[in-house]
C-alpha cells in the first residue's frame, strides 16, 4: 500500500464541447500524478482516436524502416 492524495478539481470552459465538470486526480506524496478520472465521454473518445492514430504512425514508420533495411 502507498499513501495517495486525492484531489478534486473543476475542468472545462463551460461550453457545449467542453463542459465544466469535476475531475479526480490521485497523486503520490512525491507529487507524481498517478491517475486521473475525467467523466467527459468526449475526452475519452478523443484520446482513443489520438492513440489509434499515434500507433498507426508508429507501425507505418516501422514497416517503412524494415523495408528500407531489406533493400
Amino acid at each position: 500500500m502507498i499513501k495517495v492524495i486525492e484531489v478534486k478539481a473543476k475542468r472545462g470552459l463551460g461550453i457545449e464541447k467542453d463542459p465544466v465538470r469535476e475531475i479526480t486526480q490521485y497523486w503520490d506524496i512525491e507529487e507524481n500524478l498517478l491517475a486521473e478520472r475525467d467523466p467527459d465521454p468526449q475526452l475519452l473518445s478523443d484520446q482513443v482516436i489520438w492513440e489509434s492514430k499515434r500507433l498507426q504512425n508508429i507501425i507505418e514508420n516501422h514497416s517503412k524502416n524494415q523495408k528500407l533495411q531489406q533493400d
